[in-house]
């Protein structure tokens, strides 16, 4: 062992620049107290404390005692020391000059007891006389007193230093914690961290290592030099990288996966490492036979199981556990606040992206609040109802919707939305019109209730669909008037055909009573079709109403059969019909009835193959109503087909206008998409409903339930 002594000269002194860095004033004034007693023992020349440093390589003099009117002795040879050291025992030599161990001290007796903590040897108390064999067994005993009491002067002092070092460790870290929490912007958030290190323990350069998630790679964004002796005093040398991916730093990026990286390492395991403890994932330290040069800290930055980076510390003497519980507690603050950036920068960019579209939407928006009044409206809102900016806010929506007396037409549709207004209710869709600027236009709005934390709040949403609402108006005159105009000629078309059926212009053979029945069949046909197109454009127009009378359904569907029935035989299918004796009457319009199974018919026969079936079929049946003790009879008019079916992702869109099948094959001649749109709302209409019943490749059954039937 090599140990390296260092004494002082002066007299009852110490010389400041050799009193150890470790150790406090209260501790060396201690043992210069515990020296000083030497000078009550006779013939003792010096006497000095030294301690081990904390590598254990270097021994400092931390005391020592010197008479002036004594020849100065020789400086204790470090061989004695190193014996001490390594033997952990006293060493008692009365006289040097026979000792050949140490042929090149002075002459003279000299004593070196070693110190102890916790069964470590942490200095030497050495005291020394010019003359020989002055040490009796009284004098040897009373310097083991003086030594035990400098063990426990150590002890205590560095219990004391310890306790003071932690609290004070405490301390920063409180303040750390209240100063990290405090910052939203990155820059300032890494620069608080970095220049916190230092005050927690000892650390020569210090990394914040940002995680990518995407690709799984780390890059630096912020390091600090913590050279002190390259800076001022309390400065730091901290660079914050910037975050353009073109940068060196960010194009420089580690990968998680890398083994040679103890920084990758803790990353991927999500566990804090520092150099020498157990990896066997890296090789590089399980190939190292040289003492490194550099020490490394690792410490995943973890918060709600999300790695947001690894803080990363290098030093030139290896770091201890506790150096590694109090980094990881750093850590865990730092995690905890970069998850807070993030989310405050989350937050900040979403808001930032629904303001952008609140401005820039073409619909109008509006947030009501408190006694239905505007709380904010964007620009389109308020350029829809002829406002300026800014002017909406505040105002009534009775106000805003220009709600007039009773009997305008409008009444009952502001009433609905003040009414969902009032009670917090969705409002799905409305159309209102209303007198901007001299002109009466259509807007179409919506509401939605929002549920806050304080007052709530309902979204209007509003679109002017003036424009939108005269082309429907215009085309459902049109389709009227086209309508109207065909079925005249149709009319005489059909009469004339019945006539010469009749045989009022001749009798006719079997050939030419075939040809007018399919001349007749296809007059029909069209027919139908143009009173499809009229019944859509009433409904648009709002001018569809019902003539209800007691009818027969027996004769309906006979009718409805026997026009269809020569488009059976062509098809080569066969149509069944089957009602049960004594089928009451029912309260509903004939000819729309008449419709709705003409058009459930057609489809059936047009997508029914060669060889098919067609059944047509009425039951009379009970239907739960809102009281449970009591049920309501309804009529069930069934058409059944054994035709290719429908799969059940097109099930909910039968019923749309101009909807058909994707795919459809069977059919023998094309749609226009407008029978069962016209069926669905005939039956609703009626207050019935339709249900359909399919399964692909056997078949449909198209249920219509009508609840006209007389008490």
């Amino acid at each position: 062992m090599t140990i390296n002594g260092s004494f002082t000269q002066e007299r009852y002194g110490l010389n400041p620049a050799k009193i150890h860095a470790g150790e406090s004033r209260e501790l060396v004034d201690m043992l210069q107290k515990i020296v000083r007693r030497a000078e009550a023992i006779p013939d003792v020349h010096h006497c000095s404390i030294a301690l081990l440093d904390s590598s254990g390589t270097s021994l400092m003099t931390i005391a020592a005692l010197l008479h002036t009117d004594q020849k100065t002795p020789a400086s204790v040879n470090e061989d004695v020391v190193g014996w001490v050291l390594e033997h952990r025992e006293l060493l008692l030599l009365n006289d040097v000059g026979v000792d050949a161990r140490f042929q090149d001290l002075m002459p003279g007796s000299l004593l070196c007891i070693p110190l102890f903590d916790a069964g470590r040897c942490i200095g030497v108390i050495t005291a020394s006389s010019s003359q020989a064999n002055i040490f009796d067994t009284q004098k040897v005993q009373m310097l083991s007193t003086f030594a035990a009491q400098a063990e426990l002067a150590i002890l205590n002092a560095r219990q004391k230093e310890l306790i003071q070092h932690q609290f004070y460790q405490l301390e920063m870290q409180m303040q750390l914690a209240q100063s990290i929490t405090t910052h939203l912007k990155p820059e300032a958030l890494y620069r608080t961290i970095l220049s916190g290190i230092p005050h927690l323990l000892a650390c020569e350069r210090a990394t914040i290592l940002l995680y990518h998630a995407e690709s799984q790679t780390l890059s630096a964004v912020a390091e600090c030099s913590l050279d002190t002796a390259s800076l001022p005093d309390g400065e730091h040398d901290i660079q914050i990288f910037a975050a353009d991916p073109d940068s060196p730093q960010m194009q420089d990026r580690i990968s998680i996966h890398d083994t040679t990286s103890l920084a990758a390492w803790a990353a991927a395991h999500r566990h804090s490492m520092r150099s020498g403890s157990i990896a066997p994932q890296i090789p590089a330290q399980e190939e190292r036979k040289t003492a490194p040069t550099s020490y490394e800290l690792a410490i995943p930055l973890v918060s709600q199981d999300i790695l947001y980076g690894v803080l990363s510390l290098k030093r030139q003497k290896p770091f201890t556990s506790g150096d590694l519980r109090l980094i990881r507690n750093l850590g865990f603050l730092a995690a905890t606040s970069l998850e807070q950036v993030s989310s405050f920068h989350k937050l900040r960019s979403e808001q930032e992206q629904l303001r952008t579209i609140w401005a820039a939407s073409s619909d109008g928006l509006a947030l009501f609040g408190r006694e239905s009044r505007v709380v904010e409206a964007n620009a389109s809102f308020e350029r829809i109802f002829g406002l300026q900016t800014s002017q909406g806010i505040g105002m009534p929506s009775t106000k805003l919707l220009a709600r007039s007396e009773e009997g305008h037409p409008n009444a009952e549709e502001c009433q609905k939305v003040q009414q969902a207004l009032e009670q917090q209710q969705p409002l799905s869709y409305v159309e209102i019109d209303v007198p901007l600027q001299g002109v009466l236009r259509t807007i179409g709005l919506s509401l939605t209730p929002i549920s806050t934390a304080y007052d709530p709040l309902a979204l209007m949403i509003v679109r002017d669909v003036t424009a939108i609402r005269d082309t429907a108006r215009m085309k459902a005159r049109f389709l009227s008037l086209v309508t109207h105009e065909l079925r005249s000629p149709l009319n005489a078309i059909n009469g004339y055909l019945d006539l010469t059926l009749n045989g009022i212009a001749g009798e006719v053979n079997e050939q030419q009573r075939e040809f007018l029945q399919r001349a007749r069949a296809g007059s029909e046909h069209l027919y139908a079709l143009l009173e499809d197109l009229l019944l859509i454009s009433r409904v648009d127009a709002g001018q569809l109403v019902l003539n209800r009378q007691v009818i027969s359904l027996r004769d309906i569907v006979e009718n409805a059969v026997e026009e269809l029935d020569l488009t059976a035989v062509d098809g080569k299918v066969a149509l069944e019909v089957d009602l049960p004796p004594g089928l009451p009457r029912i309260y509903a319009d004939a000819v729309r009835i008449q419709q709705v199974l003409r058009n459930l018919l057609s489809n059936a026969l047009r997508f029914t193959p060669e060889g098919g079936h067609v059944l047509v079929s009425v039951l009379v049946a009970d239907q739960p109503t809102a009281d449970p003790d009591e049920d309501a009879r309804v009529v069930q008019l069934l058409v059944r087909d054994t035709g290719p079916g429908i799969a059940p992702e097109f099930l909910e869109r039968i019923f749309e206008r101009f909807y058909q099948v994707p795919g459809a094959s069977g059919g023998r001649s094309g749609g226009q998409g407008l029978g069962l749109a016209v069926v669905k709302t005939i039956v609703e209409l009626h207050g019935g409903s339709v249900i359909v019943e399919s399964v692909p490749a056997e078949g449909s059954t198209f249920t219509c339930i009508l609840p006209c039937l007389l008490s």
